[in-house]
């Protein structure tokens, strides 16, 4: 330590010390598994994947250990100043719930390899050395353009603030730095180690809305349209979100929302909401998401707006279920965007591998749970990309006096940390229908019994992919355009990632090619 560093200092110093080694652990896994893949070309795909998985899971065990680390630290050596802030009882209660949390986590992570390199065996070996190489190469890509400075941090700025509270002599901007630390700790502690805002309290989907149709769970909702705003000369738009997360990432704060956006352009806007899933839902399902879902929801809004027709904008999985109504009502759709819309498995890559039918066990999860837990989609985000959790941590100790960004960073995270559970038979459907059995893309998909063939789509399109998306990489989603019959299509690779692309500022051009294709008229 050296002489003008205090122990709190120290701590977070060496804590990011070790988390840049946890990425270089990772990168030489990697390494040397791609090095011994090149060395034994012939050897078994099924073993190769297996050692990788447990050496991942190390990998996992020693991060998840490390956070909870720094939780534990601040919660038993500094409980003065969270006490000043939360009576005893409180903090007892955060400090067994730390502890609980994490060891809940570390099980989940422990478990989850193991279910899957069982599975492997039964896999094409040539198909699955293919999808253990493109696996590698992505991490590879990913790892080398981490350098170690991005694993640095300057941890003056909070350690001097801290220490002026402590003192009683802290200015505006170091009380606002300790203030967004404490709560932000005391936030993980009480909901988890990948939690940053409080879902409770972080304000997100403020543009006004009315609930205007319900049919069983689902809900339709219309947006006020903005007061002065002249209105668009076309169709309702109907967004059809995706099922994994909260559709609010759309509306996410004044100045940061798409549908405020929309609303600007003159458009009527709708959205459907697939309500709450039940504990052990068995009975919902991916027909009923269609028909009566969007079905009844069109025919609410044509009834409302008198329009005969509407438009549809599609988010990842919402743009499969867009797609599916449309391909069954052609006559009903006005136009349609599909943002970063999975038609297909990936041909390679992280995601590709281990949502192969061999490795991701859909009918086992669902056969047990009843429906796909939410928090087991986020978990598995986590454990594919961890190096990204490292620099989530960074970037919100660097950013803890910016105010701006601490605006928009909690929000994010609420969003990115209030899961969906999603209904078995919708999960499982969906699944083999695009990833395993690929009949969304060969027009095979039957809804209630008719047939969802894309080919009947014969609507304007307009289809956007992100080129840095991991979750549904370009290859999965670029080829729409060819398997509808519409005259009109465009596809647009996006500069970004899966999420970014629909709050990043510099994305605003990309919203407005969105709203004036939307707003446009069939001659």
């Amino acid at each position: 330590m050296s002489e003008t560093e205090n122990p709190f200092e120290q701590f977070m110093r060496q804590w990011f010390e070790r988390a840049s080694d946890f990425t270089a652990s990772v990168q030489e896994l990697v390494n040397s598994t791609s090095q011994a893949a090149k060395e034994s070309p012939g050897a078994d795909p099924a073993s190769a994947f297996s050692d990788f998985a447990r050496g991942w899971n190390r990998a996992l065990s020693d991060l998840t250990i490390l956070q909870n680390q720094v939780l534990q630290h601040w919660l038993a050596d500094l409980p003065a100043v969270g006490q000043e802030r939360l009576d005893a009882q409180t903090f007892g209660q955060l400090n067994r719930l730390a502890t609980s949390n994490w060891e809940e986590e570390l099980r989940r992570f422990s478990e989850k390899p193991s279910e899957m390199i069982a599975r492997v065996k039964g896999a094409d070996p040539d198909r699955m050395a293919h999808l253990v190489e493109s696996m590698l190469a992505e991490y590879v890509s990913d790892l080398q353009a981490l350098k170690p400075e991005d694993f640095e941090i300057d941890t003056k700025p909070l350690a001097e603030a801290w220490g002026k509270v402590l003192k009683s002599s802290a200015d505006e901007e170091a009380s606002r730095i300790v203030k967004h630390f404490i709560e932000t700790m005391t936030v993980k502690a009480k909901y988890g180690g990948e939690y940053y805002a409080d879902p409770n309290t972080t304000p997100v989907g403020q543009t006004p809305r009315e609930l205007v149709f319900r049919k069983g769970k689902i809900e339709l909702y219309k947006y006020r349209p903005q007061p002065e705003t002249k209105q668009a000369n076309a169709a309702p738009v109907l967004i059809v979100y995706s099922l994994i997360n909260k559709p609010y990432i759309l509306d996410l704060i004044p100045g940061y929302s798409f549908i405020e956006h929309l609303l600007s352009a003159g458009l009527d806007v709708y959205l459907v909401e697939w309500g709450q899933t039940e504990p052990g839902d068995r009975t919902t399902s991916l027909d009923s998401y269609i028909e009566p879902g969007i079905s009844s929801c069109v025919d609410a809004i044509c009834k409302m707006s008198g329009a005969e027709k509407v438009s549809l904008f599609g988010h990842c999985i919402g743009g499969n279920l867009a797609l599916m109504y449309a391909a069954l009502y052609p006559e009903r759709v006005d136009r349609i965007v599909a943002l970063t819309t999975p038609l297909t498995a990936a041909e390679g890559g992280v995601v590709a591998l281990w949502t192969d039918k061999y490795i991701f066990p859909v009918d086992d999860i669902v056969d047990s749970f009843g429906h796909m837990p939410a928090k087991l989609i986020r978990y598995t985000f986590m454990a594919l990309k961890p190096y990204y959790e490292v620099l989530k941590w960074k970037m919100f100790m660097q950013n803890l006096g910016n105010e701006q960004v601490m605006a928009l960073f909690g929000p994010i995270d609420r969003w990115a940390n209030e899961n969906v559970d999603i209904p078995g038979e919708v999960f499982r459907k969906f699944v083999h229908e695009v990833f395993h059995a690929d009949r969304f893309r060969k027009g095979q998909t039957r809804i209630n019994g008719k047939s969802a063939d894309l080919g009947a789509i014969s609507c304007p399109l307009l289809n956007l992919a992100a080129t840095r998306d991991w979750i549904v990489p370009l290859d999965s989603c670029k080829n729409l355009g060819d398997l509808v019959s519409s005259e009109e299509k465009l596809f647009i690779p996006i500069e970004g990632t899966h999420v970014s692309i629909m709050i990043d500022p510099r994305s605003r051009p990309l919203w407005n090619t969105i709203s004036e294709f939307l707003a446009a008229r069939k001659n």
